[in-house]
């Protein structure tokens, strides 16, 4: 039984070091085809504009990616935060070698887009640890809420009680009925 828990942490650690691989790659591709359209340089003036939307971008794909992790692919809780974990630091190791080669890997960047993209890259990774986080706390357990809906359990501890006896006593139907006819 430990083996197959061993295993099961073992795979949820490659797909987690997948995932996060994946999650440097794709927004490095997408700069390196449509950077010198979206990413302006800080010193003009709709730079806050694009970083804003970028920014959204990147916390919306984010949300997508939590709800897969949680919801589809590990369903124990915790398992969000720990791709959000794997995925900033497989991403900050891969992208410390991509900013420090960043003339060969963004070749068309000039000097205040690559200032740019690096506070793009900050902001988005305090985004990859915090949402995935936040996904983890909203999303309720199963168990959790099928017994949010269920009638209360009684512990084995507590005596069962009886009904209290109400202190309207009615009167029988026949004698109701006569009293309407009168």
């Amino acid at each position: 039984m430990k083996h197959s828990k061993g295993r099961m942490a073992m795979r949820q650690g490659v797909i987690l070091t997948g995932l996060g691989i994946a999650v440097w790659a794709v927004p490095t591709l997408f700069f390196l085809l449509f950077g010198d359209w979206v990413m302006l340089g800080i010193n003009e003036p709709y730079f806050g504009s694009s970083l804003f939307l970028l920014e959204m971008l990147s916390f919306l794909l984010l949300i997508g990616m939590a709800l897969i992790v949680r919801l589809r692919l590990f369903r124990e809780r915790g398992s969000a935060t720990r791709f959000g974990f794997a995925a900033t630091a497989v991403g900050l190791l891969l992208s410390t070698f991509t900013i420090w080669q960043r003339d060969s890997v963004f070749p068309s960047f000039n000097a205040d887009q690559h200032h740019s993209y690096a506070v793009w890259m900050t902001l988005a990774y305090a985004l990859t640890l915090l949402v995935p986080a936040v996904m983890d706390r909203l999303i309720k357990e199963p168990a959790k809420a099928e017994a949010a809906l269920a009638v209360p359990a009684v512990h084995a501890d507590q005596p069962l009680a009886d009904p209290e006896p109400s202190d309207d006593v009615s009167e029988p139907i026949d004698s109701v009925d006569d009293k309407k006819t009168e």
